[in-house]
Order: structure tokens, then C-alpha cells, then sequence
């Protein structure tokens, strides 16, 4: 434990690349969280719909014409 606690010198680099990488990391989870939401939204709402009468329901065995 009293090695976790001291603070020793890192020697360590972070180049102008590091931020951007990790801007771009935190930017696309985000994005990609949102895209998830989105589309579990749109499932969520159409179940509700068809759940609550203001949405027909499909009918599979029907033939295209």
C-alpha cells in the first residue's frame, strides 16, 4: 500500500497525437452510445404503439403485390 501512495516520477512522454487519439476515442463511444440508444428507442416506441393499439400489426404471411 505505501508503494501505491508515493508519488515517484512517471518518466514518461505524451506526444500531440495522445489528445487527439483520445478525443477521438471519447467522441466515438459517445457517438456510438447515442446511435444504440437511438435505435433501442425506436423498438421501445413501436412496441408501446402496437401495445396500445396505434400501430397495426404486420402481417407476415401476406404476399407482396
Amino acid at each position: 500500500m505505501a508503494l501505491l501512495a508515493s508519488a515517484g516520477p512517471a518518466h514518461a512522454y505524451l506526444d500531440p497525437f495522445t489528445g487527439s487519439a483520445i478525443l477521438q476515442l471519447t467522441l466515438g463511444a459517445i457517438a456510438g452510445l447515442l446511435v444504440t440508444a437511438k435505435l433501442y428507442w425506436i423498438k421501445i416506441k413501436q412496441l408501446y404503439m402496437r401495445l396500445s393499439g396505434k400501430l397495426p400489426e404486420i402481417d407476415t404471411n401476406q404476399r407482396p403485390e
